[in-house]
């Protein structure tokens, strides 16, 4: 019975520490959310309430301009903005906490458990993170299923069974539905998935895996293009960025696009009287420029797509050097933060430590380059978790590129999904490296430890005989 309890010990303590800091986490989120003044809303904010008031059975509410499940969400909160609130601050809450238990989870290390555990709830009171709670908008809500999602997939493959499958899927549903941007998650996870054809000896599973998410991500592009997602978002994109630019007029004006040469002067900003959104409004509704609605509703697409590869040059590389990166791989994003706002870390070093953002570019490319090489070493190791934040890390440029030419407004904000994923899951790599070399080191420690003994003659403890009924 006594030696039980010794053996049990361990376990018992680390329950108590995760008890105790899931505790702290939730008082430190609830205590700092009672000092916002409102809910923080924003020009989509109307959007989002508009659908949540569609009747849920009706095909427009799932083919709206925006992904459904946020808006579902406000449905059934009955579009009260403080319920609203309450329940992304705890639904947050949850979210973390349940990805904080799977990263523990899957570190072997006893001692790294908890290091892990209040590494990644650390991580969430990020300003970038837990900022978006009060916020009225998508955010908040598809933070925190990818969080989920992230859970499930570690969750799966460090003990493979077949009923996790589903709970991998469905939060790869509420991931996709929840942003525009998220359904193309599940497109890089798809192609990270091959892999394991061959590291994993569940080949089927992994192939339903894959059909899955193909299968989520057609249905999300789908329901986009049925609620004309890409013709409100093309008006803002020649207004702001093709009709400033001569080159990317002429070819657009090649291509069959009806170009007015009074928009094209009015998209300059220092055009007298220069106004963000009245190039981008006449776009839209002005009954003067239905062909160009035309054109955009029969052409649109196509053209677009080669305008992407004839400015490769520009399309891949622009977003590097315009403002130095900042917009996209390390944005400011305190304007958007609610009345009342104040920061859960106060210290500054800690907080940049969590959540690096001085290093500018720098850390984008030694993030990459990290995983990158740690890649190499997960197949050759065939250390299957390790792809997990590889591709979180890895799937960082190509969520900037879909970020950049998907939009030309609101960069900032659209950006801080993949950011975060970036640095989310750099620290859970180098969380899984440590485990590894701490792992591989304990043979070696414990025959130094052996040769000690041995020399200076250190005779180990004898554990006492159990007494009878014990």
């Amino acid at each position: 019975m006594k030696t039980k309890l010794q053996s049990l010990l361990p376990r018992i303590l680390l329950g108590v520490f995760y008890m105790a800091a899931l505790a702290c986490y939730a008082a430190l989120l609830r205590s700092n959310s009672l000092r916002i003044h409102e809910p923080r809303t924003f020009g989509d904010s109307n959007e989002y309430l508009r659908i949540a008031n569609l009747p849920f059975f009706s095909t427009a509410f799932w083919t709206q301009s925006k992904p459904p499940i946020t808006s579902l969400i406000y449905k059934l909160l009955e579009s009260d903005l403080n319920r609203i609130f309450v329940f992304q601050l705890w639904f947050s809450i949850v979210c973390w906490a349940v990805l904080a238990l799977a990263v523990a989870h899957t570190v072997r290390s006893t001692y790294l458990k908890p290091v892990a555990f209040a590494l990644i709830l650390a991580f969430s009171l990020s300003r970038d993170v837990f900022m978006w709670i009060p916020f009225i908008g998508s955010e908040a809500v598809s933070f925190s299923v990818t969080a989920l999602f992230i859970a499930s997939a570690l969750w799966l493959i460090d003990d493979w069974k077949a009923y996790k499958i589903p709970f991998l899927a469905a939060a790869g549903f509420l991931m996709a539905f929840s942003r525009d941007t998220a359904a193309y998650i599940l497109l890089i996870a798809a192609v990270v998935a091959l892999p394991f054809l061959w590291l994993s000896t569940h080949r089927l599973h992994v192939l339903v895996i894959m059909g899955s998410f193909l299968a989520i991500f057609v249905a999300s592009v789908f329901a986009g293009s049925i609620g004309n997602r890409f013709e409100i978002v093309f008006p803002i994109i020649t207004a702001m960025r093709i009709f400033p630019n001569p080159e990317y007029v002429a070819f657009f004006k090649a291509q069959g696009m009806p170009v007015n040469p009074y928009l094209v002067k009015r998209s300059n900003p220092n055009w007298p009287g220069y106004a963000k959104w009245n190039v981008a409004l006449a776009l839209w509704v002005d009954p003067k420029q239905e062909a160009y609605r035309q054109w955009m509703k029969a052409h649109g697409v196509a053209t677009y797509l080669r305008y992407l590869w004839f400015f490769k040059a520009d399309t891949l590389q622009r977003m590097f050097y315009e403002d130095g990166g900042r917009n996209v791989f390390y944005p400011d994003v305190y304007y958007y933060t609610a009345t009342g706002y104040r920061p859960i870390l106060k210290d500054e070093r800690l907080a940049e430590i969590l959540y690096p953002t001085r290093l500018g570019l720098v850390y984008f490319f030694f993030a990459n380059l990290a995983a990158a090489l740690a890649c190499g070493f997960a197949v050759s190791l065939r250390k299957r978790l390790w792809l997990v934040p590889i591709a979180m890390v890895l799937s960082t440029y190509p969520q900037a590129f879909l970020v950049w030419n998907g939009d030309a407004n609101d960069i900032p904000r659209h950006s801080i999904g993949h950011n975060i994923m970036e640095r989310l899951g750099l620290w859970i790599l180098v969380l899984f490296v440590i485990d590894f070399l701490s792992q591989s080191s304990r043979p070696a420690v414990e025959q130094v430890w052996a040769k000690m003994r041995a020399r200076f003659h250190i005779v180990p403890r004898q554990n006492h005989a159990a007494e009878p009924g014990e």
